[in-house]
């Protein structure tokens, strides 16, 4: 089926095409010619014609017709819409490398579609003998299909690996290295034996947003080679521009400082910046902020309002980007420390748990406390203030607090959970391993500490021979904690009774947040903990788990590698990704034996480590922005060292690179093609590019010139034989 890249001069043809008809049906000629002598002396008269409804000459009115429409048909461009067959030789065989772009700058709206879609164009072209090989790449490669899992695929199996290739295809938080990855690509493809046959071609496939923070000075030093063609297609998300924003580092004490920079492609200016909470949401007043495109400024967050809570970070509003326009921000540590208490509130109740652990607390001279009560005297519970760390439930609480406390624990917070009966067990139920049993044990005359766990961080203080004996702790009354102990989630054992039971309980959240559970309390009608020199120095621990001291932040970039050993100090330490489980170095060690050898990938969405050449090295790749915290527990007590990790710079910068770019470069413009499929080009204006790029490799409009031009030599050389023959019989 052919269709006309310009239909519009086929109907002239069409209409021109009947002007010979025309002229040959309705033009008047005499009827008969009669030879006379002479006739000087006779009045001329003009001859008599008749009108003829019969053609004349009928072969030369179709050579005229054809001409005119085979030449007007040339000019309407005709063009087959199908794929045009490929001989099946091996000799024909083409080797192509389809490389992606994976990098930050991909989070913008429309550009996975736009990259979905090239993939599938790519695919349709493919021939049963070509070999196709598919790599995602930021700031190094990945494989998502090779060459050899391609020919060892059967061709009906194949449409399989091209949707676990589409699947797979996420966009990550790095920056882009174009260059490494075309050149790393390029010599690959050339330097396979027998990729492609040998007329066939080796191409690589640039797919990319071409944008300026694409690093493409490695191509002025690599080399290309010469057998493989590069064919650059640049995709555009759906709305153009962006703006990001950035932490500055700045040594004037409670300023926070933010720098928003604006692509040149930008068709806004007005944006706003507006700080939220640890619960993500917005506080205090938006701040208006104006830049123009291609620029950066700086601007200055406002003082936090009393009475609302701490920001925690900020958010640049009105971009229609928002990959880089989250930040968070440094929060200045208070010199008290804050506690929330969950009991009673009367600190002079020598028979309550509140007593002893307020005295513990006032003992402490340099680093404050301060006990805030979640219960007020009317029994009216609020939640737990976003500035407090340590929460510590005593008493029997309502519905309301346990809520509020166990979305503190989800968020990070430390609970240390104090069971005072069995009644009270049920009122704390939310904030306890799910299908755990309690219930009153019975003690005979008084139980005592029969195995403690100082492997624990909460017990690790008492791990010396010094202080390692709990012998003299007597305990009246406990509860009896009943659970599956084999199940990968349960609770960790940190003390037992000599009866078996526990004692001490860790519960791990998901999202960090830490839970202890004493079986019993520590107030004199439970036991006599709270008079040993046991308590004192475990109560102290709790409150330095919680709240380590800050030893600074760092600003750093994602894509950059850190070594949590060395940020800590110590070998013990852990490293919390932003909303992610945190990595002890025990974890990350046995890990780091499972991948040793391998070549880890930077687009894993779990941090990557590294086998360096010896000496080895391990680091951890920061693969995503936020705050990453890395706590260490060195002799002078737990330590922490927050990780402002943001977007790369180069990756706000948006606005695309010319399409000459490469050939600045230094690659000849004979080795790469650009072709722009940009998604903001309506599917009307798409298509007619498609049909003319098929028009203008079929040509048929040359052989239907051809065509024209021999029928109009044909009708020249019939006219002239009919005009002579018609003289002859004239004569």
């Amino acid at each position: 089926m052919f269709e006309l890249l310009a239909p519009y001069f086929a109907v002239a043809g069409g209409l021109l095409a009947g002007v010979p008809i025309v002229l040959h049906m309705f033009r008047r000629t005499p009827a008969l010619k009669m030879p006379f002598s002479v006739v000087r002396f006779l009045s001329p008269t003009l001859p008599k014609t008749t009108k003829r409804s019969t053609v004349e000459h009928w072969p030369l009115m179709l050579l005229r017709i054809l001409a005119v429409a085979l030449i007007a048909l040339a000019f309407a461009r005709p063009f087959q819409r199908i794929t045009i067959a490929k001989a099946a030789e091996a000799g024909s065989a083409d080797r192509i490398a389809l490389l992606l772009d994976a990098s930050a700058s991909m989070r913008r709206d429309g550009l996975r579609d736009a990259v979905i879609a090239e993939i599938q164009k790519v695919v349709a072209d493919l021939h049963d003998e070509d070999t196709l090989s598919v790599a995602l790449f930021s700031q190094s490669t990945k494989t998502l299909i090779s060459a050899a899992e391609w020919r060892q695929t059967e061709p009906s199996g194949r449409s399989a690996l091209i949707e676990r290739a589409t699947t797979s295809y996420e966009p990550d938080w790095l920056s882009t290295n174009t260059a490494t990855a075309m050149l790393e690509t390029a010599d690959e493809v050339a330097r396979e034996e027998g990729a492609a046959g040998p007329d066939g071609e080796r191409r690589v496939i640039l797919v990319t947003d071409f944008q300026q923070g694409s690093k493409l000075d490695e191509l002025r030093s690599g080399t290309w080679p010469d057998s493989v063609k590069l064919d650059l297609r640049i995709v555009s998300p759906t709305t153009g521009g962006n703006a990001g924003v950035s932490l500055v580092e700045d040594d004037r004490s409670g300023l926070i400082r933010v720098r928003v920079s604006n692509s040149g492609d930008a068709a806004m200016t007005k944006y706003s910046l507006q700080s939220f909470d640890v619960t993500g949401k917005y506080t205090g007043a938006p701040l208006p902020v104006d830049v123009g495109g291609g620029q950066r400024r700086t601007f200055t967050m406002p003082d936090a309002v009393e009475g609302q809570p701490r920001p925690v970070g900020v958010e640049l509003l009105g971009d229609p980007h928002p990959f880089d326009n989250v930040l968070d921000l440094p929060i200045d540590e208070s010199s008290i420390v804050r506690i929330a208490h969950a009991g009673s509130i009367n600190a002079n109740d020598a028979d309550s748990m509140r007593y002893y652990l307020q005295r513990v607390l006032d003992g402490n001279e340099t680093d404050p406390v301060e006990i805030i009560d979640l219960l007020g005297s009317d029994g009216v519970a609020i939640p737990v203030p976003s500035d407090v760390r340590l929460a510590i439930v005593t008493e029997t609480i309502p519905e309301s607090l346990a809520k509020s406390l166990n979305e503190f624990a989800d968020m990070g917070g430390m609970l240390l959970v104090a069971i005072k009966s069995a009644e009270m067990a049920s009122s704390v139920k939310a904030l306890l391993p799910e299908n755990m049993g309690i219930e009153e044990a019975i003690v005979k005359d008084y139980a005592m500490f029969g195995q403690i766990d100082f492997s624990g961080t909460l017990l690790s203080v008492f791990a010396d021979a010094r202080f390692a004996d709990f012998s003299g702790i007597r305990f009246w009354h406990y509860r009896t904690l009943t659970f599956d102990e084999k199940q990968p989630n349960s609770p960790r054992v940190l003390a037992r009774f000599d009866t078996g039971a526990p004692a001490m309980l860790e519960l791990t959240r998901p999202t960090v947040g830490k839970v202890f559970i004493l079986a019993a309390g520590w107030h004199p009608n439970d036991s006599q903990w709270a008079l040993s020199t046991r308590f004192p120095p475990m109560i102290h621990r709790l409150v330095q788990l919680a709240n380590p001291r800050q030893s600074g932040h760092q600003l750093r970039e994602v894509g950059e590698r850190i070594d949590p050993k060395q940020l800590a100090g110590t070998d013990q330490w852990t490293l919390t990704p932003p909303g992610g489980a945190a990595l002890t170095a025990s974890e990350f060690a046995a890990r780091e034996v499972s991948v040793a050898g391998d070549q880890p990938s930077t687009l894993a969405t779990d941090p990557a480590t590294v086998k360096e050449s010896k000496p080895a090295t391990s680091t951890i790749l920061l693969n995503e922005p936020g705050r990453w915290v890395v706590t260490g527990d060195s002799g002078d007590g737990p330590k922490s060292l927050s990780l402002f990790v943001t977007v790369a710079a180069s990756e706000s910068r948006t606005e695309p690179l010319p399409a000459g770019q490469l050939q600045a470069m230094g690659m000849s413009s004979s080795v790469a093609s650009v072709k722009d499929t940009t998604s903001s080009v309506d599917p009307a204006s798409a298509a007619q590019l498609d049909a003319g790029e098929l028009e203008s490799q079929q040509k048929f409009w040359r052989w239907l010139l051809l065509a024209g031009l021999a029928f109009l030599a044909l009708e020249a050389i019939v006219s002239f034989m009919l005009e002579r023959r018609q003289h002859i019989e004239a004569v």
